[in-house]
Order: C-alpha cells, then structure tokens, then sequence
C-alpha cells in the first residue's frame, strides 16, 4: 500500500511540475495586451504625425494661393478662385474626414474585440485558478491521508 501511495504521489508531482503555474498564465496575457497597446499606440503617433504633415502642406498650399490671388487683376475673378479653392477644399477636408471617422470606427472595433478576448480571458484565468485550487485541496486531503496512513503502520 505504502509503495502504490509513494507512486502515486510521484506521480501528482509529475504532472503538478508540468502544469503552467497561474503566474507563467497572467504573464502571458499581460504580454500580449501590452503588446497590442503598444501596437496601437505606435499607429496613433503615426496617425498624429500624418495629421501634423497635412496641416503644414495646408498652410503652405495657402501662403500659395494667397501669393497667386494677389497677381489676379479684377475682385470677382480672386472671388471665383477663392470660391473654387474652399469648394474643393471643403470636399477633400469632408472626405477626410469621412475616412478618418471610418479609422476611428475600425479602432472602436479593435479595441472592442481586445476587450472581449480580456474579458475572455480574464474568466479562463479565472477558472484555471478556480480548478487550481481544487488541485491544491486534493493534493492536501491525499498527504493528509497519507501522513494518517504512515502513522498507523
């Protein structure tokens, strides 16, 4: 009997050794969600030095345009040009706009998703530690009995 116990608990320790502990698990997800949130990050600074760019060649397209009006002869031709120029601008600006409410709407989802799959795996972290635990308590009542064994013979 003695020796089927022995046996026994080498074998629960085998399988306890080779069993990821609940901190090699929280590290892994704490990883890959930091690995994401530097990801995003990253494209948010891209997003913001694209945004700066843009705004720079804007004031230079419009030192331009400024400089171009002031050689026109006649108001109304400089009104029609001005007319045309905040037109197309007001086009292009909406458009943009259009896009970057479309990213912004992609990023929402993104981040959605990343919460759910935290969530996600917030509960099987949950869970592990939960059966976890019932591994220590059954490891606990099977010493237990053990120590009650060897102590009889």
């Amino acid at each position: 009997a003695h020796g089927k116990h022995a046996k026994d608990l080498d074998g629960l320790k085998a399988i306890h050794k080779h069993h990821a502990t609940l901190q090699e698990r929280i590290d892994y997800i704490e990883k890959s969600i930091g690995d994401s949130a530097d990801k995003h990050y990253e494209e948010l600074q891209r997003l913001k030095a694209l945004h700066a760019k843009h705004a720079d060649a804007l004031a230079k397209h419009g030192r331009d345009s400024s400089a171009a009006l002031a050689q026109h002869a006649t108001v109304q031709e400089r009104l029609g040009f001005l007319e045309t120029a905040i037109g197309d601008s007001a086009d292009k600006h909406m458009a943009e706009i259009q896009e970057m409410r479309n990213y912004t709407a992609s990023h929402g989802k993104d981040l959605s998703y990343l919460k759910e799959m935290h969530a996600k795996l917030s509960g099987e972290t949950q869970d592990a530690h939960s059966k976890h635990l019932d591994v220590g308590q059954r490891l606990d009542l099977l010493e237990s009995r053990l120590r009650t064994c060897f102590a009889s013979t």
